[in-house]
């Protein structure tokens, strides 16, 4: 007989929270069975979903792309700022 297991156990298993197991149950993603009132899920279940699982490449973010890639000069504005807080001197 196969062990099933309750959602807290397998979103401990899978690392998420588990809200995303019955969202993963719900999307027919995990499949799951209802024992007395409870959501119960096989084991071999979820060793299923770890095959079928492909991770989504994360999306860069542009701006810091840009903010990385932003060269200053003496041309900047930022070195044209007078008054109080303007503490870039550009005599030497």
């Amino acid at each position: 007989m196969e062990n099933l297991l309750n959602v807290r156990q397998v979103a401990f298993i899978l690392k998420v929270h588990p809200l995303t197991v019955r969202r993963y149950i719900r999307e027919g993603k995990l499949k799951a069975v209802r024992v007395a009132g409870n959501i119960r899920i096989k084991e071999s279940s979820i060793s299923d979903l770890n095959k079928d699982f492909t991770p989504t490449p994360k999306k860069t973010d542009t701006r810091m792309q840009f903010m990385q890639s932003k060269i200053f000069s003496l041309d900047d504005p930022l070195f044209r700022l007078r008054g109080r807080g303007a503490s870039i001197s550009l005599s030497s």
